[in-house]
């Protein structure tokens, strides 16, 4: 066992207390035993530091989460580093954003930021609206492009059970004419285009039948 003479150890602790230490160095002192002392910026240089390599508050990027369930979500910002989890309960504002209900649509900081990694990241779910006893103008736009029959099972399934019917498109004189981006057979639109009630009549609009002319004789 290495033997430490206290007198020595006391001589070091005088020399530090007299300035004997300048700043910034550091002093390594033979001991009785021959044990040694460091005292100085040299004694904690191996200290582990919480920091980023740099310097300062370690950072992430900020993943990208529209498109994401919650879930999904929180999976990702956890990968990223991050030490919170995304907040839905912050108001945001979506202009433009997906509408794909139960999915992320919008969120702050965006996507590619590099930000501390204690900063919480809001994000906004997208809850369609529904309206009891009523089909609402964003669930009628989803019977755009299917079939007749289509359009009628789709409807069911919203709770409608009112009567459906089948009309042709027509221009602004109540002529008939053909939309090519419609397509044929296809719902081109609706009835009550802002919204019906559920045992309302609807009529669903599309083409009209191309009549080929037969080749002159």
């Amino acid at each position: 066992m290495t033997r430490v003479n206290a007198s020595s150890t006391l001589a070091v602790l005088a020399a530090i207390a007299l300035g004997g230490c300048p700043l910034g160095t550091s002093t390594t002192t033979t001991l009785t035993g021959g044990a040694t002392a460091t005292v100085g910026p040299a004694a904690s240089a191996g200290a582990p530091s919480s920091n980023s390599p740099g310097g300062g508050t370690p950072k992430a990027m900020v993943p990208n989460l529209i498109g994401k369930t919650p879930d999904e979500a929180r999976a990702l910002v956890k990968a990223a580093g991050f030490t919170g989890e995304p907040e839905s309960t912050h108001p945001l504002e979506c202009e433009g954003a997906p509408r794909e209900p139960g999915l992320i649509n919008c969120q702050d900081p965006e996507a590619g930021q590099v930000v501390e990694r204690y900063r919480m990241i809001a994000i906004s779910v997208y809850r369609e609206q529904v309206i009891q006893g009523a089909i609402v103008r964003r669930q009628l736009e989803t019977l755009h492009g299917l079939t007749p029959d289509q359009a009628k099972q789709q409807l069911k399934k919203l709770g409608h059970d009112g009567q459906v019917s089948i009309g042709e498109v027509t221009d602004s004189g109540g002529g008939h004419t053909y939309l090519k981006a419609c397509g044929q057979n296809k719902v081109c639109y609706t009835s009550g285009e802002s919204g019906i009630g559920v045992h309302d009549d609807i009529t669903l609009y599309i083409n009209p039948a191309l009549k080929i002319a037969a080749p002159p004789p």
